[in-house]
């Protein structure tokens, strides 16, 4: 850990501030003992499955997708105890030696059932039956220990719904689903705990959250900080635009905002407060650009994954579709920050404080990052498998970062940094396959009673005359589901049941498929469950209610950009290109304005009816139809015109 001088708001020079190596892992606990061992070893051993798997192609799917997740289970059983704390450090228990045993069981069973599941004759034995049963259980306990309650009571609900169906009210009544079948779909074929999401999840999903680990270990942190403080820390704000362009980049590989709230915010947030920011600022700010880090493009984390396989395009089809609105959230944001640090006098990070280019960019450091990330873009847009791709990234990676030893003592440390990443990534496929397999439970449920259908059903009955009304519908189903849930099973639920009844009204899928995903992800910063707000407020020491009214008013933007790509898909590439322009141009100007009328200030101080005017051409810009753009486009020329000639008439007086 190095020290770098800071300075306060007023210039005066400041005491020097730790920085935080951005590669370390934040709150980590040591690995010890048997249950370390474990942890180590078999996060290891999974990486390399997964990488195996990514080069040479997937097994069997139950096999493949069984190992996926009776490995993450094994995980789960080891970091989290039964009353769902850190105990990486603590020895063994019983307890969770018994889970583990069972994990091992069910998975077991089920690989060596492969065979007979597979053959015309096969039937469901007692012992099949109360294995399906233990399966169940282990996977709700997993959930359970790694996120709560929500995914568990979830899923208990909707198999409370299939098995007593006859006996509910009649408005939900169904025939019922015999528990014998509702036990085989669940454990024995590919449509329950490892149907086609988990399927995703063991051979796309698990390789980029390898590659993402490895590279934050092997300089891809270090750099991507660098590169932020290059580009926004001499300008107004520059703190705050340093924490939202990391996020942006730590984004575009991790794809959670916890993690990067976790990473970046260990810098950012004491950079900002060291800086004269309000620490709710500091914590909104490290909060909202977290969040958009998901929907950064190259890897946009699980559910656009997901969203590939459901929509059944290529990978990359999302990854350039999501280009634009990335480029409009992360466009507010900063025009949001930017014109509150104005209105604040919030100063530029200090010259002396600031890394240099030259040492940002040496080829030993920052050569293997952007050579691997240039891969796997390269591959990705020649057609190759997301898989694939990211092996080969993956793997180039580690070669060009091992050959940069310089010595033995050199040699060791880079060993252990990648032994770091092994680990980093093991742990993250934790969340990712316990969570899918969870939410399984529920997808199958709700596929073999039909209340799927009928919910669509309900959706495009009440858009069949307001197709906003059902897009409101549509936003709050995602973001009640992503308040408890992280993204990827919030998106893949609310998917299930209300993207097909957007489609079935008219909205181009990759548009319904997005609109969905985008409130999934902006909903952490929501109250009351705003999972990434509470983790930015404590780093920052502030209360997480202010903290979340701050964030949602940075990134206010964020609950308008749906529906602009909902009424012009030509911000996600779809279209002639001259509108594609037209309507990026439009949303860009909108964005910045917005955030101005937020923030009060613009080229000097906002009055309220400017404010209003400005807001007023924004939301005018985005509109659908060509109209309404150009009026909008009109009244912001007038109305620059009134704020620039105040100015001078303020500057003369």
């Amino acid at each position: 850990m190095r020290s770098e001088s800071r300075s306060d708001v007023d210039g005066a020079p400041a005491p020097a501030v730790p920085v935080v190596d951005p590669t370390a892992a934040v709150d980590a606990k040591p690995l010890r003992g048997l249950r370390g061992t474990i942890i180590a070893g078999l996060s290891t051993a999974m990486v390399l499955f997964h990488l195996y798997t990514g080069a040479f192609g997937a097994f069997p799917d139950l096999i493949q997708r069984a190992l996926h997740v009776g490995g993450a289970l094994i995980l789960a059983f080891c970091l989290f105890d039964f009353r769902r704390a850190d105990s990486r450090d603590q020895p063994m228990g019983l307890l969770d030696m018994a889970f583990i045993l069972g994990t091992i069981v069910v998975i077991g069973h089920l690989i060596a059932s492969y065979d007979r599941l597979m053959g015309f004759t096969f039937r469901m034995t007692t012992l099949d039956y109360a294995l399906a049963v233990l399966a169940v259980l282990l996977v709700l306990e997993g959930c359970r220990r790694v996120i709560g309650w929500t995914i568990p009571g979830l899923a208990i609900a909707g198999l409370v719904y299939a098995l007593f169906g006859p006996w509910l009210p009649d408005m939900i009544a169904h025939r019922g689903l015999d528990p014998r079948l509702a036990a085989e779909v669940l454990y024995m074929s590919t449509r329950g705990l490892f149907g086609m999401v988990t399927g995703i999840s063991a051979t796309v999903i698990a390789i980029f959250v390898i590659f993402g680990a490895v590279l934050m270990r092997t300089g891809g942190g270090a750099t991507f900080m660098d590169l932020a403080m290059i580009i926004g820390g001499r300008t107004t704000g520059g703190g705050a635009k340093v924490a939202t362009i990391s996020s942006a980049l730590f984004g575009s590989v991790s794809g959670s905002a916890a993690a990067n709230v976790a990473t970046t915010g260990a810098f950012t947030i004491p950079l900002m407060k060291r800086l004269g920011y309000r620490p709710t600022f500091a914590g909104a700010v490290e909060a909202v650009a977290s969040t958009g880090g998901q929907i950064m493009p190259p890897i946009m984390g699980a559910g656009a994954f997901i969203m590939a396989e459901l929509l059944g395009v290529p990978y990359v089809t999302i990854m350039v579709a999501a280009i634009v609105p990335a480029l409009l959230y992360f466009t507010g944001c900063l025009a949001g920050i930017h014109f509150e640090s104005k209105r604040l006098g919030y100063k530029p990070i200090a010259a002396d404080a600031m890394p240099r280019l030259r040492d940002a960019l040496t080829l030993r450091r920052a050569g293997p990052v952007f050579l691997a990330m240039g891969t796997l873009i390269w591959l990705l847009v020649r057609g190759y498998s997301p898989a694939l791709a990211a092996f080969w990234a993956t793997t180039i990676l580690i070669v060009l970062f091992m050959l940069g030893a310089r010595s033995l003592g050199d040699l060791r440390t880079r060993f252990a940094a990648l032994r770091a990443g092994f680990v980093d990534a093991g742990i993250g496929l934790v969340t990712i396959a316990v969570l899918i397999a969870g939410a399984q439970i529920l997808l199958a449920m709700i596929s073999t009673t039909g209340v799927g259908v009928a919910f669509t059903s309900a959706i495009i009955a009440l858009g069949e005359n307001n197709l906003f009304i059902s897009l409101v519908l549509a936003m709050i189903v995602a973001m009640l589901l992503g308040t408890g849930l992280p993204t990827a099973a919030a998106y893949l639920l609310a998917a299930a049941v209300v993207a097909p009844a957007l489609v079935r009204l008219g909205v181009e899928p990759i548009s319904a498929h997005m609109f969905i995903f985008y409130f999934a992800i902006i909903a952490g910063l929501t109250p009351p469950l705003c999972a990434t707000v509470f983790i930015s407020a404590s780093m920052a020491k502030a209360d997480w209610f202010p903290t979340s009214i701050t964030a949602i008013r940075l990134s206010l933007v964020a609950f308008i950009i749906p529906y602009v790509f909902v009424f012009h898909p030509e911000v996600l590439l779809i279209g002639e290109p001259g509108a594609i322009v037209l309507h990026a141009a439009t949303g860009l100007v909108g964005v910045v304005l917005i955030g101005g009328a937020l923030a009060g200030f613009l080229v000097h101080a906002l009055p309220l009816w400017e404010r209003v005017v400005f807001a007023a051409s924004a939301f005018l810009l985005i509109a659908p139809g060509a109209a309404m753009p150009l009026v909008g486009a009109l009244v912001f020329a007038l109305a620059f015109g009134l704020h620039l000639s105040r100015r001078r008439q303020v500057s003369a007086g």
